[in-house]
């Protein structure tokens, strides 16, 4: 990595992290609190195994649609991309 990128990098890292962070909070709201963020941001597994409703799920795909301005496509994996946190994750701070 070169010097200049490094603080890229940094930077990157941040924005991710704080998305990640979003995230977990709108996952804890779409659950009504079944699913706590900090129980949502440790991952390891996927939401649905955490107690992720499919309720819950259209409820964080709302959300997600309306704070990031997206459309998940439940056709294309969009269904899949919103139980792993760390994809969805990327996925938004990717674009």
């Amino acid at each position: 990595m070169t010097e200049n990128a490094a603080p890229h990098a940094t930077a990157a890292a941040a924005g991710a992290s704080a998305t990640k962070d979003r995230l977990a909070a709108l996952v804890e709201r779409a659950s009504d609190g079944a699913v706590a963020a900090a129980e949502a941001r440790a991952g390891g597994a996927g939401l649905s195994a955490l107690g992720f409703t499919s309720l819950a799920r259209m409820r964080l795909i709302d959300a997600v649609e309306s704070e990031y301005g997206v459309e998940i496509d439940l056709a294309a994996g969009g269904f899949a991309l919103v139980d792993d946190l760390d994809a969805l994750t990327a996925h938004l701070t990717a674009r």
